[in-house]
């Protein structure tokens, strides 16, 4: 839920900016406001700007949105500083700044700010403002989903994010990350040592490719109009970012769209092979070296990486033999449907993510999904038989044929093969 903008009244304007953009006003002058030629003080600017944007008036209200970001840093952070400046005019101002460190200080510390605004910009600001939202206490608890925000925010240190989580799940805050069992069933199984500065730099590393993928959703957020909803969670990842994850995943068994662990030959061979001619070239990241960096972090960092992490992370941590950590991936939002085609043919994965799976409608209304979860001996039987009743005739004769599947459900396809005789 974003904050629910609307225009200012007259006192909240003030009686400058009220002058100036009121619905009787110059057009002319309207104009000038909205390229920051007025002669009004740095608070009314900022929310006669606001008021353009949000009453969107054509042509005015994006050239207010930019006018926002080219303010000099004096008018800018003097507007935003004042007191009396509205709740509305600061979510504007974060939503079309949320790189500007200096800016977002102030909009987080203004006693105006509201508890959306700070959820909006918890998911999106930069590391510094992460540790402000962190270290005000209060505020997150009085709002469980900053912490929720924080945690999906790659910018947030993982030291930071990791206490703020267990501080949070100890006070019994209502949290509503889609994977919140699995972290607290690390949480109050971990044995690990409090995160340190070098734990910090590790996931920062391994996560770099979520961190620089980040900007997309910043960026979404800037063109957002007043009432638009921003997509927090989609990520175009570009093609050759996931070549050599194919390139490993051909390499693998026809039944088993999985990624090679270290030490696996298929894998190691797609790694140092050169590409073949006309091929794009493998990425280094398929090497052993990033796969065992990501295998060897402790848990509760492979969690939080399985939630925001990209499809390469993923499509390596949902092997993983912590079922929380495989549980994690699967059900991380950015989790896509040909991603999920794949795991469901996948006989190597655990009976909780092809459960998982079978247990999620959206899913199982994609027919390759419901001929692989069929066709896999990890389905619960149930919902084997009840997708059975689904399959096209000849992939009904190839479940009666198969080997890998319990007898009682191979007999079950005989059966519907014999009445359609």
């Amino acid at each position: 839920m974003a904050y629910e903008h609307a225009p200012l009244t007259e006192p909240e304007l003030g009686p400058a900016a009220w002058k100036v953009v009121q619905p009787g006003a110059p057009a002319p002058l309207q104009a000038m406001v909205a390229r920051g030629l007025a002669p009004l003080g740095p608070r009314d600017l900022v929310v006669a700007l606001y008021q353009l944007w949000v009453t969107n008036v054509p042509q005015l209200a994006e050239q207010a949105a930019k006018t926002i970001t080219g303010l000099p840093p004096n008018i800018l952070l003097a507007g935003l500083r004042d007191p009396t400046t509205p709740a509305g005019a600061l979510d504007f101002a974060g939503r079309k700044l949320p790189r500007n460190a200096d800016a977002l200080e102030v909009i987080v510390r203004h006693p105006q700010v509201h508890d959306e605004t700070l959820v909006a910009l918890s998911r999106v600001c930069p590391e510094g403002i992460c540790d402000l939202l962190a270290d005000n206490q209060s505020r997150w608890l009085r709002c469980p989903a900053i912490v929720e925000s924080l945690y999906q925010n790659p910018n947030c240190r993982m030291s930071v994010a990791q206490r703020m989580m267990e501080l949070a799940v100890r006070e019994g805050l209502d949290l509503k990350l889609p994977n919140i069992e699995e972290i607290k069933q690390a949480i109050f199984a971990s044995e690990e040592e409090p995160p340190q500065e070098a734990d910090d730099e590790q996931f920062r590393r391994i996560a770099q490719r979520v961190i620089e993928g980040q900007s997309q959703v910043i960026d979404r957020m800037v063109a957002a109009g007043p009432a638009q909803e921003v997509d927090l969670e989609t990520v175009r990842e570009e093609a050759g970012a996931l070549a050599g994850l194919d390139a490993a995943l051909e390499q693998a068994p026809a039944d088993d769209l999985s990624l090679p662990l270290p030490g696996e030959e298929a894998g190691e061979a797609a790694a140092e092979a050169p590409p073949a001619p006309g091929e794009a070239p493998v990425n280094p990241e398929v090497r052993g070296d990033r796969i065992t960096q990501i295998s060897k972090l402790q848990p509760m960092k492979k969690i939080r990486l399985a939630l925001i992490g990209n499809a390469f992370e993923r499509a390596v941590l949902i092997r993983d033999s912590n079922k929380a950590v495989c549980l994690s991936v699967i059900k991380s939002p950015k989790v896509k449907e040909n991603e999920v085609v794949a795991y469901s043919a996948n006989r190597s994965l655990s009976h909780e993510v092809i459960r998982y799976i079978a247990n999620r409608r959206d899913w199982t209304k994609l027919y390759a999904v419901k001929l692989n979860l069929v066709l896999n001996p990890k389905t619960p039987m149930a919902s084997a038989m009840t997708l059975l009743s689904h399959l096209h005739a000849h992939d009904v004769k190839k479940v009666a044929h198969s080997r890998n599947i319990p007898s009682a459900l191979a007999t079950a396809a005989k059966r519907r093969m014999d009445k359609r005789r």
